[in-house]
């Protein structure tokens, strides 16, 4: 059975822009008390986590872009990159207007699929700046395609976007992005299955206070290994900030003052003959030819029993505990 016997189209696109019910005003808040019903587009809604990797893939490419962007509009160009968001494919491929280019990327060695998007007015601005004129007119809505001219400047742009992306990707993982063909119909272009989600990142390029913009679709299996990976630089930061805090700890605690004890010796007796103990008895003892010094109930230094200006001291002759002191880690 055709969904569209069930459901028309219009009555979808009602029923997904319809605000939750107890709220005019669609903020999306139910009053308190009340059950909050589940809005058919929940699972598109749900934001991705931050990926520190894919934040500084879209700053590496602001700056790129500023330079591809002046070599094709021919003029001082701005770039502002939007938050990437997730989307299955198939919503977002119901999304686009027609004619919309289709560039599709062969992502090696990971034998993925992307798409770069660009829309009819995008393209037309390209033809407009690559013949002389400002990029403010536009294309003819009886156009409903592209024509050859417009096709190859497309590829142009497709092709030195591809460069960018490289060198954008490159601190995170070596991959080769190359544009193997270009549609107009979702139907060829897909990169992923329609249920299946995909990362959708917009970029940009300010001319004036006009905006044209493009973006560029890759798959989850792609993108969802960088959320867990650190930004390019970072290990290493983290690594020698890591380094001058054991640094800085370990001067701290040379400065650390300790109480030593040396128990000069000791000897074994019972309970009986401490019972019947008197004063004047002797308890005999031998003096050991070395004492150990205790910090608490810790051993750590060995030495000799003597006299120093007086007063009773220990010659150390040896370290008792080498972990314990940090001489096995400096």
């Amino acid at each position: 059975m055709d969904p569209k016997e069930i459901i028309s189209d219009e009555e979808s696109a009602a029923l997904r822009e319809a605000p939750a019910a107890g709220d005019p005003a669609g903020t999306g808040l139910t009053p308190a008390g009340q059950v909050q019903d589940l809005h058919a587009d929940h699972w598109e809604r749900i934001l991705a986590d931050r990926a520190p990797a894919l934040e500084s893939i879209a700053e590496r490419m602001v700056s790129l872009l500023k330079v591809t962007g002046r070599r094709f509009f021919r003029t001082q160009v701005d770039v502002v990159a939007h938050p990437v968001r997730s989307v299955r494919w198939g919503v977002y491929a119901r999304q686009l207007p027609a004619p919309t280019s289709l560039n599709v990327l062969d992502v090696r060695p990971a034998g993925l699929k992307g798409v770069v998007t660009l829309g009819a007015d995008f393209v037309f601005t390209l033809v407009d700046v690559f013949f002389g004129g400002d990029g403010k007119g536009e294309r003819s809505e009886e156009l409903v395609e592209f024509t050859p001219m417009e096709q190859r400047l497309t590829r142009k742009f497709v092709d030195a976007l591809t460069s960018d992306l490289k060198q954008a990707w490159k601190p995170f993982l070596e991959l080769d992005f190359a544009c193997v063909k270009s549609e107009t119909n979702p139907i060829f272009a897909a990169v992923a299955a329609s249920a299946e989600t995909v990362s959708v990142a917009r970029f940009a390029f300010m001319i004036g206070e006009r905006e044209h913009a493009f973006e560029v679709v890759l798959p989850a299996a792609l993108v969802e290994p960088l959320r867990s990976m650190r930004e390019a630089g970072q290990t290493e930061a983290t690594a020698g900030t890591a380094q001058k805090w054991r640094n800085r700890l370990r001067e701290d605690m040379q400065e650390a003052r300790v109480g030593l004890r040396a128990v000069l010796t000791g000897s074994a007796i019972n309970l009986r003959d401490i019972a019947l103990a008197r004063p004047g008895d002797v308890i005999h003892t031998d003096l050991p030819a070395t004492v150990v010094l205790y910090a608490g109930d810790q051993p750590l230094l060995e030495g000799t029993f003597g006299v120093s200006q007086g007063r009773n001291a220990i010659r150390i002759s040896k370290p008792v505990n080498r972990r314990i002191l940090g001489e096995k880690h400096g």
